[in-house]
């Protein structure tokens, strides 16, 4: 394969990676479906792809030896890939997982490489980017037939790795157990530490536009609302799922009870740790601020005392110990 079209096909690979990976964090699950083929496809291609890179790599260190930092850059982004694409396969095949071989999650470990690779491409491509040949003689029946010989066994080994890949969904995410309380793993967003919240002072502020200052709840107004409960997935994006029966209040009972529900479009929800969200109106119409899980006070490590229950959106948009609703 001549050198640019393979550049190209791996250029390709990663950028379709990034943006499935990415954008499939924020959909819901039946949206993001599509996306999730898409990345495991664009994974298999990336790593096939290796091999005509490898032999045009290996010719070039032979050539130039290893001067210029255009070379160094080109060697990190060549480890950045080995380890993102090695981490990709192995999550796949059930080699690693969210809790071995390391305490920290290796899809996790995934995501950060993939995000570093991203960076060092563009670096890559603007100190070693090419213009010869042109585009348009990459563009021939022969160039096309290599194309799609390359998509062709991604799909076919993406299918094979499917079949071996048990108990995953099609997130990725591997089975963490299920409809057992506090019983499943304690994964916390952007590294916040878990806080010390005092039931009997702990307010939720409820805010929005009509408001001059914003209502406050406590944790003994909540529960004169009615009660509701839902068995719901929560898919981690640290690469587990697990489906509970959670209880507490509906969101929009709670902004009914501040008086502006009727209006509203969209809801944000904030942290006391600051981590927030904001979610459309169907969105907010199927959440729920949960204080139980499995007929248990949630932990303190998942939430407590007030969590977002936001079914079918992703693990990272569940607002632990939630301090305040603003209504837009």
């Amino acid at each position: 394969m001549p050198r640019r079209l393979a550049n190209l096909a791996l250029l390709t690979a990663i950028a379709t990676l990034l943006v499935s990976g990415i954008v499939a964090w924020l959909l819901a699950e039946g949206p993001a479906g599509p996306l999730y083929v898409a990345h495991r496809i664009a994974g298999v291609t990336l790593v096939l792809g290796l091999v005509w890179k490898y032999a045009i790599a290996r010719r070039s260190l032979h050539r130039r030896g290893l001067r210029g930092s255009g070379v160094w850059i080109g060697l990190a982004t060549a480890g950045l890939t080995i380890t993102a694409a090695g981490l990709g396969l192995a999550w796949t095949a059930g080699l690693v997982s969210f809790d071995r071989p390391f305490a920290y999650s290796s899809l996790n470990l995934h995501v950060i490489a993939g995000l570093a690779l991203g960076a060092f491409v563009v670096t890559h491509v603007l100190a070693r980017g090419e213009s010869r040949p042109a585009l348009v003689t990459l563009a021939g029946r022969r160039a096309a037939l290599r194309g799609l010989a390359l998509l062709a066994a991604s799909f076919v080994v993406t299918v094979a790795l499917d079949r071996v890949a048990l108990a995953r969904r099609g997130s990725g995410s591997r089975h963490a157990g299920s409809f057992r309380g506090n019983a499943f793993p304690v994964t916390i967003w952007s590294l916040d530490s878990v806080p010390s919240i005092d039931i009997e002072s702990c307010r939720l502020r409820v805010n929005g536009p009509a408001n001059e200052r914003p209502i406050a709840l406590s944790y003994a107004d909540l529960a004169t609302l009615p009660r509701r409960e839902a068995s719901v997935v929560l898919d981690c994006t640290g690469g587990w799922w697990s489906e509970q029966v959670w209880s507490g209040v509906s969101l929009m009972d709670v902004l009914a009870r501040s008086g502006m529900s009727e209006a509203v479009t969209r809801v944000e929800v904030i942290s006391v740790t600051g981590h927030r969200w904001t979610f459309d109106r169907s969105e907010a119409e199927q959440a729920l601020l949960a204080t139980h899980v499995g007929g248990e006070p949630l932990s303190a490590g998942h939430g407590y005392p007030l969590r977002l229950v936001a079914p079918s959106l992703r693990g990272f948009l569940w607002i632990k110990w939630v301090g305040e609703v603003v209504a837009a």
